[in-house]
């Protein structure tokens, strides 16, 4: 950037008609710095102190020392950082507006040789806004009435996550607030050759006391002390900022609404496809096979073969968690019940759909050992229960016999319902405990799991359709409402939770017509989205995680079985809602990036056995990266079989860009109603309009595809060729939706 202009003037970025940064020349730092404005009226008022860094510490304290403008909407930037007379480094950097999302977007890139040492004084580098002066009675009036959302997510008042790398802050006093999202996938000094993220950083609000007035301030915070040695070549900082002006306060549930579907815009385009992918219709029949393998998957109890939870019993995490313990675990000899509890319902289904294949063997060497062991979920004796487990198992369980029309399986399940379930909801007030014992319905040891009243709520949702019942739906409202009244930081057990709490603020939008429910299907939608990955782990080049999902907010990676559920359950509430371009995106990361989790997609030194179509439980990322040690999961695989139904089973397109997702994957039928339409959301993720050949996975002889919603007739977006083919032309951007009919 030598080419940069010297004349010292004032520089303004304006981004979507409310944010707007000023950076302005200041002789005693010798550089530019910015200051967030605000409009009021024909005015533009200073909202924070002036003159701030674009990074902050005191070996990275950036203040540009050029600004040229590239555009209207560009600036470039040039400085160097030096300490004690000596150059450590130099740096150059960019801003760019987006006037369409109100996003500023920063990235800075470091230039030189070595390395730069952290270890003593104040934690760096960060990247914060400077809010200025602690308002009057911070303790008191404006604690009460200011607005702020942290992240990464946190549970049971301790255990971080790292997810979501953004935060949100609105100060009551000025009416003015400032979200900030932060690429994780292009700061690279946050690896393992420079600061682990979230066990150092987090995403959020700081105050600083003293004898002075004190300040705020909002972004990227060092959390604790470390050293570490920061390589200066291939350092980045990359982030966006968007200001905004409310005269009311925002509640703290519209405040993760905004900033999530905001960050949205975020969402990549580009996808990096594994080796050896192909299509989910093909590793969900490998998958099938992989699990018919009985020494690998299959042990015998005496009375019945049964699976067991993981790949020949071997799951490195959990023997190393149990050793510490001074235990012992034998999944040789495990009883892999809910393993075959989740995988039932797609399988069911799938086996129905094409009868001769692997689906039909395993679904019905699957439903012999339910038939053996499944008691156990039904019996009166004693027991201490996971929660999720309990209620999620018996749900798919219902599910499936529900749609194999099986009556007595059914009952036996609903009697369950209405002798635990039901009681263990209305004597926890819908607080659901993370364990409980039975028969007592009383909260086992610590913890708690507040998401499980989505999946009571779904559930309940559930019989209530099927048995006309009006008291299943009383019960789904009253355990949603309680959910909905919770902090909006006490939600993050259990990831999968929040998609089928999704699942049933849709459904009782739609039974009951309340309009309220819309709302906490935006927020409770967001709320499970802070759970996604968000980025790429720059640490490891043979996967990418985004569009991935947490397990949990204390486990720090991202989990196939979760990773799936989210996103299918997600899709089924879309068939007529308008999903946004970003929220399309995050599909499209996860129908690639799912595939890494595949020994079949991954290096040698990933695979834990000769079967390469059953997941790995786990990716490692930065802050756990015991990649794959949890073990090949067997009670996880069913989900390569949901996957398949999502994208490419009954429909898929030869264009790479155009996206294809299936609607229906979780509507309540019966085998004797199997669907001859299907509905389908059809999507070009491009920049230019694309053509592609669609391609059914019916067994008929034919089908007809015909437009149910779009911009555009169906006759202009639907292209019969000579052959019987169809194809689908779509301009960027647009999507249509369509229905799929079964003929012949």
């Amino acid at each position: 950037m030598n080419d940069i202009q010297t004349v010292r003037q004032d520089y303004e970025l304006a981004s979507g008609g409310q944010t707007k940064l000023i950076w302005q020349y200041d002789e005693a730092i010798g550089g530019y710095g910015y200051t967030l404005m605000a409009t009021e009226g024909e005015a533009v008022k200073a909202m924070t102190p002036a003159r701030q860094p674009l990074v902050r510490g005191a070996r990275f304290n950036l203040f540009p020392a050029r600004i040229e403008r590239r555009s209207p909407r560009a600036l470039a930037f040039e400085g160097a950082v030096f300490e004690d007379g000596r150059l450590l480094y130099e740096w150059t950097g960019t801003a760019e507006s987006d006037p369409a999302t109100g996003w500023v977007r920063i990235e800075i890139a470091l230039q030189g040789e070595g390395k730069v040492a952290i270890g003593s004084g104040p934690l760096e580098p960060e990247i914060a806004v400077n809010l200025g002066e602690l308002p009057p009675y911070e303790r008191g009036d404006h604690v009460w009435f200011k607005t702020n959302i942290d992240n990464p997510t946190k549970w049971n008042d301790e255990a971080r996550g790292n997810d979501f790398p953004a935060c949100y802050y609105y100060d009551s006093y000025k009416k003015f607030g400032v979200m900030l999202f932060f690429d994780m996938s292009a700061m690279g000094w946050m690896a393992e050759a420079g600061i682990e993220r979230f066990l150092h950083y987090r995403c959020g609000l700081r105050r600083t006391y003293g004898y002075g007035p004190g300040e705020l301030a909002v972004g990227l915070i060092g959390d604790r002390a470390f050293s570490a040695d920061i390589p200066v070549a291939g350092t980045r900082f990359s982030y966006g900022i968007r200001c905004f002006s409310l005269d009311a306060p925002p509640t703290e549930q519209s405040a993760v609404v905004d900033l999530v579907e905001a960050c949205l815009h975020f969402v990549p385009k580009e996808t990096t496809s594994p080796p050896n992918r192909a299509s989910w219709r093909e590793f969900g029949l490998k998958c099938a096979a992989d699990l018919l393998d009985t020494n690998a998957c299959w042990s015998n109890n005496g009375s019945c073969d049964m699976l067991i939870p993981y790949v020949n019993g071997v799951s490195p995490a959990w023997e190393e968690s149990f050793k510490a313990k001074g235990l012992t675990i034998d999944f040789r000899n495990q009883p892999g019940l809910d393993a075959a509890l989740m995988m039932i319902h797609p399988l069911t289904e799938l086996a129905e759909a094409d009868p001769a294949s692997e689906y039909t063997l395993l679904r019905d060497k699957v439903w012999q050992y339910i038939g053996h062991a499944g008691g156990e979920f039904l019996g009166e004796q004693p027991r201490i229960w996971g929660t999720w487990q309990y209620v999620y198992l018996l749900h798919e369980w219902w599910r499936a016999a529900w749609f194999r029309e099986d009556e007595a399986t059914c009952a036996r399940i609903e009697e369950a319902v209405n002798r635990v379930v039901i009681p263990l909801a209305r004597k926890t007030g819908y607080l659901f405990p993370l364990s409980f014992r039975a028969p007592e319905l009383r909260k086992h040891g610590n913890g708690d799991n507040y998401p499980v009243a989505g999946a009571y709520a779904y559930f309940m949702l559930l019989l209530y359709k099927a048995r006309n019942d009006a008291e299943y739906l009383a019960e789904a409202e009253r355990s949603l409402q309680v959910l909905l009244q919770l902090p909006v930081n006490s939600l993050h057990q259990e990831s999968f939770l929040l998609s089928m709490a999704v699942q049933a603020a849709d459904g009782l939008e739609r039974e009951t017509g309340d309009a309220s429910y819309g709302e906490a299907y935006r927020y409770l939608l967001a709320q499970n989205l802070r759970m996604m990955y968000w980025y790429d782990d720059p640490s490891f080049a043979d996967y990418r995680i985004w569009g991935m999902f947490q397990a949990c907010t204390p486990m720090l990676y991202p989990a196939f079985f979760e990773n799936i559920e989210c996103t299918a359950r997600i899709a089924a509430t879309l068939k007529d809602r308008d999903a946004s371009q970003g929220l399309l995106l995050t599909f499209n990361q996860a129908r690639t990036n799912n595939f890494y989790c595949f020994p079949r997609c991954l290096p040698d030194k990933f695979r834990l056995s000769e079967l390469e179509y059953i997941p790995l439980e786990n990716l490692g990322t930065l802050e756990d990266d015991k990649t794959g040690y949890a073990g090949q999961e067997i009670y996880g695989a069913g989900q390569t079989f949901r996957a398949a139904m999502l994208w490419d089973q009954w429909l898929s397109c030869d264009e790479p860009d155009i996206y294809v997702m299936n609607l229906d994957g979780y509507e309540l039928v019966r085998r004797s109603d199997v669907r001859e339409a299907r509905s389908f959301l059809v999507a070009n993720l491009g920049n230019t309009e694309r053509i592609g050949a669609l391609e059914t996975g019916s067994p008929s002889a034919g089908t007809v595809i015909e437009v149910l919603r779009g911009a555009a007739a169906a006759e202009e977006r639907l292209l019969p060729d000579a052959a019987g083919r169809v194809a689908v032309r779509l301009a960027p951007s647009e999507r249509v939706t369509v229905r799929v009919k079964a003929v012949g």
